[in-house]
């Protein structure tokens, strides 16, 4: 028996995009997919606010 995985569910703008990019309808492959896309977009706007604290970049350090 499998157990069941209590994952949060990826935000609805993900889900859409997700819908939009997936090559299934399944359910299971889109909340995947939007939870990558959701990851990414985390990661892309940590890097942003990073760039401003990098004394190099001209950011406070």
């Amino acid at each position: 028996m499998s157990r069941p995985t209590h994952r949060t569910a990826p935000p609805d703008w993900a889900v859409e995009q997700a819908r939009a990019d997936a090559d299934s309808a399944d359910p299971d492959v889109v909340n995947a997919l939007a939870r990558t896309i959701a990851a990414e977009a985390a990661q892309i706007e940590a890097e942003r606010h990073d760039e401003y604290d990098d004394p190099d970049q001209g950011g406070e350090g």
